[in-house]
């Protein structure tokens, strides 16, 4: 599903959270380099501002605004100081995340409700949020940042991948009831990205992986192309589609490949 061309972006007003560092760090300056005035929201202080600066030689009233996501009891009142700040919020990009990656039957219960507060339940609470001014202006862009996961359910990956398909989810559900209203939902599906220097684990090894730069720029492309769903890189679809053919067929190689690279499990 895709939809009317984007908005203009120039002078949007745009939330990015998650935005001190990788994914989050590059949307923040792409969109601020696209004319936006953005404001960039995470837990570590310093590194938000070392990226408001850099913000701000593009759109000199962008901003950071430290706050911690996981506590979702705050968010209506970080919604209010981040409306303030900005003036308003046409764009909010719903990039913060953590990930979690561990074998059955090692998964954590802690991990388990861990990922899906800060991946699947913030983002949901903070979107309700800031949607009803949203539908007021009839204006309004919502961007989540998934994964491949959400919707290849590899093996490792079983609690991370749940909550980014609970993500998934909920907005492709969003989407068909905000139809009509010019609050339109854009999701991202980005395959391994490199954002730090640490070599991918067995099961990623072959991969060389995206930047995250990369992502920002496809990102870009969406709002303005007013695009339903983009996967980065762009095979991930292929394999998703095929995925959709044969589901058992899939998981089996999945779980041979698993155990290959991993050995059988006891």
């Amino acid at each position: 599903m895709s939809g009317e061309p984007g908005p203009a972006l120039a002078g949007r007003r745009v939330l990015v959270t998650g935005g001190s560092s990788g994914i989050g760090a590059c949307i923040a300056r792409e969109l601020a380099r696209a004319g936006c005035v953005v404001a960039v929201c995470a837990r570590r202080t310093d590194l938000l501002e070392s990226v408001a600066a850099d913000l701000r030689r593009h759109s000199p009233r962008s901003t950071a605004l430290t706050v911690d996501l996981a506590h979702l009891a705050g968010l209506e009142a970080f919604a209010a100081r981040a409306t303030e700040a900005l003036g308003g919020i046409d764009v909010l990009v719903n990039n913060a995340g953590q990930m979690g990656g561990t074998r059955l039957p090692d998964v954590d219960a802690d991990d388990l409700e861990r990922l899906m507060r800060v991946n699947y339940l913030s983002p949901v609470r903070l979107t309700l949020a800031v949607l009803p001014q949203m539908l007021e202006r009839g204006d309004g862009q919502i961007v989540n940042v998934s994964s491949v996961a959400a919707r290849l359910s590899p093996p490792t990956e079983s609690a991370y991948a749940a909550s980014k398909a609970a993500l998934t989810a909920f907005f492709e559900s969003a989407a068909a009831d905000l139809w009509g209203t010019g609050v339109t939902v854009h999701n991202v599906y980005p395959g391994w990205i490199r954002t730090t220097d640490d070599p991918p684990d067995a099961l990623h090894q072959d991969l060389t992986g995206e930047t995250p730069e990369t992502v920002a720029a496809a990102v870009r492309r969406q709002l303005e192309d007013g695009t339903f769903e983009i996967y980065v890189p762009e095979e991930f679809k292929t394999f998703f589609s095929q995925r959709a053919r044969d589901v058992g067929a899939f998981v089996a190689a999945s779980g041979a490949y698993a155990n290959e690279r991993l050995g059988p499990l006891p």
